[in-house]
């Protein structure tokens, strides 16, 4: 399903891209992204395309890959037990993480209003709406510290250290504002800063922790545009 929905959205995005007019523009750059809730930033990169409506507004849409990022959080302490009765002491402390690992695949798009200047001419700000998909490709799982397993054994219960995968799907809306300068018959150069809101997510399996899951992300995007006419 997730995949289905994945092409589906690229095949609309080819299908833009295929109706441009004869003035549009091809670039990427570099991508950092910083969750709400998490200290820790994404590093990607970015591909995009965008296409005037008139000198003042174009639409735009973009591809990102933000690569993993791998998580560790305390959960609690296990007991592991001798095996031999004659074993000191007759037990240990073993503390118990919950490790996870996560990337994202984003495809999103929308409409761009510039300022000062047009899409192509000199110095502007531009700012608009967008709509993203998210895929989250999750894996996670328990890790055990360190003990003598030829002494000891681990009471885990249900906790095992195999790890499992899953993915998580989202919908999200959010702007975009930015500057970008235009070097005439060379390119553009630009940065912006893109805010996101998920509206709703979807996990593969109820066993994806939530400590992975943040509903608000805010994305930096540098990068180099080339216009084609």
């Amino acid at each position: 399903m997730v995949r289905f929905i994945k092409y589906t959205f690229l095949f609309s995005f080819m299908l833009i891209l295929g109706q441009a007019t004869a003035q549009f523009s091809v670039g990427g750059g570099a991508t950092t992204m910083m969750e709400f809730g998490n200290n820790k930033p994404f590093y990607g990169l970015h591909f995009n395309m965008e296409f005037p409506r008139n000198n003042q507004v174009t639409f735009y849409g973009r591809l990102t890959y933000l690569f993993n990022q791998n998580k560790k959080e305390y959960i609690s302490d296990l007991t592991a037990t001798a095996i031999d009765a004659s074993t000191d002491p007759q037990w240990v402390t073993v503390p118990m993480n919950n490790v996870s690992s996560i990337n994202y695949f984003m495809i999103d798009g929308g409409t761009r209003y510039y300022l000062i200047n047009g899409f192509d001419e000199g110095f502007s700000v531009y700012g608009g709406t967008n709509l993203a998909l998210i895929v989250n490709s999750v894996k996670h799982g328990y890790q055990f510290g360190e003990y003598d397993q030829s002494k000891y054994l681990l009471n885990a219960g249900d906790f095992s250290d195999a790890r499992q995968k899953g993915t998580i799907m989202r919908l999200a809306v959010g702007f975009t504002g930015g500057i970008k300068y235009t070097f005439p018959g060379k390119g553009t150069i630009y940065f912006d800063f893109n805010p996101q809101l998920t509206l709703f997510g979807l996990p593969s399996n109820q066993n994806i922790p939530s400590s992975v899951y943040k509903p608000v992300f805010f994305g930096f995007n540098i990068g180099y545009r080339k216009e084609i006419y």
